[in-house]
């Protein structure tokens, strides 16, 4: 078995989770870059970055450095805006990127996250095996505790597919 961390991250937080999964699991990580990324902070960011999701946008993607056909297990990592995974994971999971991996997802946010594992179970679960989803809140407010929180579960995810 072949683990793989691909994520988006804006603002670090899906960032530092994604680094402590792959650092527990000794497995590779990759950010995933849209050609054109947001830049907006504050305010901006809600208004442009929750405007993409409710426009239904997928934006284009820089190449991915790797073949994601060489990995098993891909735990796939998003900040939530508007409700749900943000749109280059969008891209990602409605483009045919992974077909029959086993996927277990993952995604930070500051609330409002209630209906987030359901819609990406719903999407990952159409060409690819859903195992198991987690949330993190305020991640870089409480560091050390969700860093503990990704490498437990990092370690139960692959005790749950060995």
């Amino acid at each position: 078995m072949k683990a793989l961390v691909l994520y988006y991250s804006y603002e670090g937080n899906t960032e530092f989770i994604a680094e402590a999964i792959s650092e527990t699991l000794n497995a590779p990580i990759i950010r995933i870059h849209p050609t054109n990324d947001l830049t907006s902070t504050g305010f901006g960011k809600y208004v442009w970055g929750g405007g993409q999701v409710v426009m239904g946008i997928k934006p284009k993607l820089e190449p991915i450095e790797c073949n994601l056909n060489e990995f098993d297990v891909i735990f796939l990592g998003s900040p939530i805006w508007a409700g749900t995974y943000a749109p280059p994971i969008k891209t990602l999971m409605e483009d045919g990127f992974f077909i029959g991996k086993k996927m277990f997802y993952f995604y930070t946010h500051q609330g409002g996250a209630q209906n987030a594992e359901r819609r990406a179970e719903k999407v990952i679960s159409k060409s690819n095996q859903f195992v198991s989803a987690l949330g993190f809140l305020d991640v870089l407010k409480n560091p050390e505790e969700n860093r503990r929180k990704a490498q437990l579960w990092a370690v139960e995810c692959i005790g749950e597919i060995e």
